[in-house]
């Protein structure tokens, strides 16, 4: 069976000339997973105190975040904790398309970080060294996916149709499938035949271009449940180590409409195409399965003032199912047409594809991250990480169908990125006032055309005491997209710009045991 996976549309981000040109031939789509899934991050599984000091855990340590960023920070605790943190995040897009506007919204309830840490160390008396250290479960939900974008506007130059035409080539109609079988099964197309009845190409008698919408909601997440472990040596040096099982789960629904169609003619003036009405392409997929990864640190403490840190998460080994499948519905105005002596009536005609059932397995990159903080006796702190990760190691392996274009075109795409954060948290008393920013750097190699980075802005406050804690963070999120319902060799198709921003209003509560 050939796979559509993703034959039908371009894309979000993978429409520039630029990009485009880089995708191998033969490729399925499977190199946009690879980025998708492999740019989950901590960040958006932290406590509400380290999302309010924009992600920065590498050179902290006593909080939850730690096991699953630098579980080294773990050596930090003396106390029993258990902490959980539900989140809203709210998602808006903003599309531009063919002189048009559209905003829409979206929002999701979710817990960003539930865990529960054990204690074992040997008290402040100790003459010893080794200190102890503590265990921590902890569930952190690595990524949102979360979204709806919709754009319109009236293309003048090109339709589906065209995708459809080139897609045909010079197929005899016997050997069509996916996105060309449905325009064929549809009446949208037909073959161009030359004397010797070859195939030279296809056509289509629908001559006016489009009014085109689309709608594309994307839900689910990433979540990582990790087992680690952090000690202490002296109050000097902590280290950890930490085993992460992560479960996937995301689902992309699309609606694609052309509707309106309008021509000009010989005149110039401006006419109706009242032989179709509309052209609905719907398509769906779903992804799930689960993977495992690794995490060690170290931090230590040269000066009171001062401590440095170092954590290194290993690439995650996903086992990954899908399916994914769509339909094509023409709405014909009544045309009568004529098929080899039968005279045909064409209203409504719809084609239905094949469920399309897969298994693939997916390595997304490992990541360091190294870290400082300077403490200011008891005002506070600042602190800093740099993540360094290589978008273009990641890897695809399947039995069910061929991997070799989708991994050459992870490495043509996909470069090396390095990732900052920063952030500060100011005491008073109990009370606790932070702030952050994170910027996360565009994964695309060779990427002239748009910004494809990432940033966060973030502030919290907190309230502790010896027996429990609440802590309260903001996190405001802005990305670019482009966005392309096909694509036109000659570079022709219509493009959507989207704005993504997002606000994530978490809450942590917490109790020392």
């Amino acid at each position: 069976m050939k796979n559509f996976k993703y034959l039908i549309f371009a894309g979000i981000a993978l429409s520039s000339l630029g990009l485009v040109a880089q995708v191998a031939e033969g490729s399925i789509g499977y190199y946009r997973d690879a980025l998708l899934f492999g740019q989950a991050s901590s960040t958006y599984g932290n406590t509400a105190r380290m999302q309010g000091i924009g992600g920065a855990t590498t050179s902290l340590g006593a909080d939850m975040s730690a096991a699953g960023a630098n579980p080294a920070g773990l050596g930090f605790y003396n106390r029993n904790v258990f902490s959980f943190t539900p989140s809203l995040n709210m998602h808006n897009a903003q599309s531009s398309y063919l002189g048009s506007n559209v905003a829409t919204y979206k929002n999701n309830f979710n817990f960003a970080n539930l865990g529960i840490v054990f204690n074992n160390n040997k008290g402040d008396y100790t003459d010893e060294k080794f200190k102890g250290g503590s265990f921590a479960i902890t569930l952190n939900r690595t990524n949102d996916f979360n979204n709806e974008v919709t754009y319109q506007g009236r293309n003048a130059n090109n339709s589906i149709i065209d995708a459809f035409i080139q897609d045909a080539g010079t197929q005899n109609s016997s050997s069509l499938s996916g996105l060309s079988l449905s325009g064929y099964e549809n009446y949208l197309i037909s073959p161009v035949l030359d004397d010797n009845d070859v195939v030279t190409g296809y056509d289509s008698f629908v001559i006016g271009y489009p009014m085109q919408s689309e709608t594309i909601t994307t839900r689910g997440g990433q979540y990582d449940l990790n087992f680690s472990w952090g000690g202490n040596y002296n109050d000097k040096v902590y280290f950890g180590a930490g085993l992460g099982f992560v479960s996937l789960d995301y689902k992309m629904s699309r609606n694609y409409l052309e509707t309106d169609f309008f021509y000009t003619d010989d005149n110039g003036g401006t006419q109706v195409d009242d032989w179709i009405n509309s052209i609905n392409v719907k398509d769906d997929l779903s992804i799930d399965g689960s993977g495992i990864n690794g995490s060690i640190g170290l931090i230590a403490r040269p000066v009171d003032y001062l401590t440095v840190g170092v954590s290194y998460k290993t690439a995650t080994f996903y086992s990954l199912n899908e399916e994914s499948g769509f339909t094509n519905s023409t709405n014909w105005n009544g045309v009568e047409l004529d098929d080899n002596g039968e005279t045909i009536i064409l209203n409504e005609r719809d084609f239905v594809s094949d469920l399309n059932i897969g298994q693939y397995n997916m390595r997304t990159p490992g990541r360091l991250n190294l870290g400082a903080t300077a403490f200011l006796g008891k005002l506070g702190f600042i602190t800093g990480d740099v993540e360094f990760v290589d978008f273009g190691s990641a890897q695809l392996k399947s039995s069910d169908f061929t991997v070799f274009a989708d991994n050459q075109s992870i490495m043509n795409l996909y470069t090396r990125a390095i990732n900052y954060r920063l952030g500060a948290e100011f005491r008073y008393d109990n009370f606790r006032f932070r702030g952050g920013y994170a910027y996360f750097s565009d994964p695309y190699r060779n990427n002239d055309n748009f910004d494809g980075s990432r940033q966060n802005l973030s502030i919290g406050a907190g309230f502790r005491t010896r027996d429990y804690f609440v802590d309260l963070a903001v996190v405001n999120m802005k990305r670019f997209d482009a966005y392309s319902p096909y694509n036109l060799n000659d570079g022709s198709q219509p493009l959507a710009d989207i704005t993504n921003r997002s606000t994530n209003i978490s809450a942590t509560v917490g109790f020392n045991f």
